[in-house]
C-alpha cells in the first residue's frame, strides 16, 4: 500500500496544544491530497506517558477541527509500509475532506449521504 501525500512527520515536542494544532494544519496545507501522517516515536515506557501524548494530540486536534470542520483523524498502529515505522509507537493520520456529491475529492475512499435539501411540499 502506498500512502499519498507528504512523507510521515515526527511528532514535535515544542509548544502547547495551540502550536501543535497550527503545525498539524500546516502539514495538511502542504499536501495536495490534504493528508498528513504523524508518527509518535518509541520508546513510550508507560501507559501514563502514552495517555499524556494522546491527551495532547486530542487537544490539538480539537483546536484544529474547530478551525477546519472537515478535518478527520485516525490513530493506527505502525505499518511496515510506512517509511521509518520501525521506531514508531503510533501513527496519527489527519485528513481534510472536501465533499462533492457524497464523495471526498481529496482522494480518500470515504463517502457520506448526499443532502437532497428541503423536502418538496
Amino acid at each position: 500500500m502506498r500512502f499519498p501525500g507528504p512523507p510521515s512527520h515526527r511528532l514535535v515536542d515544542e509548544g502547547d496544544e495551540h502550536d501543535l494544532a497550527t503545525w498539524m494544519l500546516g502539514l495538511i496545507d502542504e499536501s495536495p491530497d490534504r493528508l498528513a501522517l504523524i508518527t509518535i516515536p518509541r520508546p513510550i515506557d508507560t501507559d501514563d506517558e502514552l495517555d499524556a501524548i494522546e491527551e495532547r494530540m486530542l487537544a490539538a486536534y480539537d483546536l484544529a477541527k474547530a478551525e477546519r470542520p472537515a478535518l478527520a483523524v485516525k490513530v493506527v498502529p505502525p505499518m511496515a509500509e510506512l517509511p521509518g515505522s520501525g521506531d514508531t509507537a503510533l501513527v496519527v493520520v489527519l485528513h481534510e475532506h472536501k465533499w462533492v456529491g457524497g464523495r471526498c475529492v481529496h482522494g480518500c475512499p470515504d463517502t457520506r449521504p448526499v443532502d437532497d435539501g428541503p423536502a418538496a411540499a
